[in-house]
């Protein structure tokens, strides 16, 4: 889309006045390229009857920040994705008009496997491979998450995929991972949709692969000792280690990036020394404020600038999200979701709005409010980049499209300067 006529104006401009940018959202301004410089200023954005005032930040970003998000259920929806006017759209160019530049996805090795016969095809190799292309062609980079599951992977579960179970040994592990990485990245540069990051599984702070089945309440089932990575073992090290050298090996110009979660509770600063064997280029931390697990966004910020510092390594929050709203009965959002939305002196973050009570609101508004606040967190103290989590699912508390499948302005925030 076009330019409207005051973003041309600013941007030919040298002057980074606190301008206010409005923008319609039916006209919003091109993405600029890397020669172009975003505008620093107020940008106002309104969808259908909500308009979002998003306040610049303190220092400026520059185009190399990455304003991420995880697009990996977009094949999911049961409705298409629509432009501010309501007309089907293409999710990847909606998002780059909106200022994203790069996009998160997740595969899963067979997500048809008996154990979840209710999500065929969804993030296998395949669906990757197209969605890594519309991204491109949108102009996105792309940063893949290997889960090494046939589902999801996470603290509390790091299935072994069902293919992989009769294995019996750690070496025959490791070479499946190999495998399968090479399998995948060969894939996507064959299609000519070669990742620029690649995440070598999926919040790992609690092993990898470790994991035989699930019961019925979803408690895990441990693979036997010969196979299981348990965090930190020499299994763990090994399998990520398989990963790394294949990813290496079929696109040598990708960053790699180790992913942790809870670092609150499992500060990465106490364990990373022992990965100084592993050939990776980034820290990808999960931050959601409603665990406390994941602490305040003070602490997050401390975190960033001491791995920054200690390990000499690029740290990036890798899954973010807020909420626009709690429920359909409450328009403020719960303390739970609230608790760590503060700075260093234990007030409210600035810029989030609170009612009268000193509870912080459920709106589109703060939404934006709210994920500005983790990109200022995390560009104030080194990190290169936000990715949101769970943008893409229609119409959900922590969406940034409604249910109509047309985008909410506070989408708008990835353009902040």
């Amino acid at each position: 889309m076009k330019k409207n006529k005051m973003i041309k104006s600013l941007l030919s401009s040298a002057m980074f006045a606190s301008a206010l940018i409005m923008v319609s959202c039916s006209d919003i301004p091109s993405h600029p390229s890397d020669s172009e410089t975003r505008v620093a200023g107020s940008i106002s954005c309104t969808v259908d009857d909500t308009t979002v005032v998003i306040n610049p930040l303190d220092s400026y970003l520059g185009n190399s920040f990455i304003r991420g998000f995880d697009t990996s259920a977009d094949t999911e929806q049961s409705v298409s994705y629509k432009n501010t006017s309501g007309n089907d759209c293409d999710l990847y160019e909606t998002l780059y008009e909106f200022g994203v530049n790069w996009v998160r996805l997740r595969v899963w090795n067979n997500p048809a496997s008996s154990k979840n016969p209710s999500v065929p095809g969804k993030s296998d190799k395949s669906t990757v491979v197209a969605q890594a292309v519309r991204a491109k062609a949108a102009g996105h980079k792309v940063l893949l998450d290997f889960h090494y599951s046939d589902y999801w992977a996470d603290p509390g579960k790091q299935l072994i995929p069902e293919v992989w179970l009769n294995y019996t040994t750690s070496d025959q592990m490791a070479d499946a991972v190999s495998d399968y990485t090479t399998e995948v990245l060969e894939a996507m540069v064959d299609a000519g949709a070669q990742p620029d990051m690649i995440q070598i599984g999926n919040e790992i702070s609690s092993g990898m692969l470790k994991h035989k089945a699930l019961d019925s309440s979803e408690n895990p089932t441990d693979a036997a000792d010969a196979v299981r990575g348990d965090f930190c073992s020499a299994n763990y090290f090994k399998y990520l280690a398989a990963g790394i050298e294949a990813a290496r090996a079929a696109c040598p110009d990708a960053k790699i990036m180790l992913h942790f979660t809870d670092i609150e509770r499992n500060n990465p600063l106490n364990y990373l020394e022992k990965f100084s064997d592993l050939d990776y280029d980034i820290v990808g931390l999960s931050y959601y404020a409603e665990w406390a697990s994941h602490g305040t966004l003070a602490s997050l910020g401390t975190k960033i600038a001491e791995i920054k510092e200690t390990y000499k390594k690029d740290v990036l929050v890798a899954e973010t999200n807020a909420h626009y709203k709690y429920s359909d009965e409450n328009d403020v959002l719960s303390e739970q979701h609230t608790a760590n939305l503060v700075n260093a002196d234990g007030a409210v973050y600035a810029g989030i709005l609170t009612n009268a009570d000193g509870e912080i609101i459920a709106s589109v508004q703060n939404q934006a409010n709210i994920v500005r606040a983790i990109i200022d967190v995390t560009a104030k103290n080194g990190g290169i980049g936000v990715f949101e989590w769970g943008g893409e699912y229609l119409g959900a508390w922590n969406s940034m499209f409604a249910g109509s499948g047309k985008p909410l302005a506070s989408l708008a925030v990835f353009n902040i300067q």
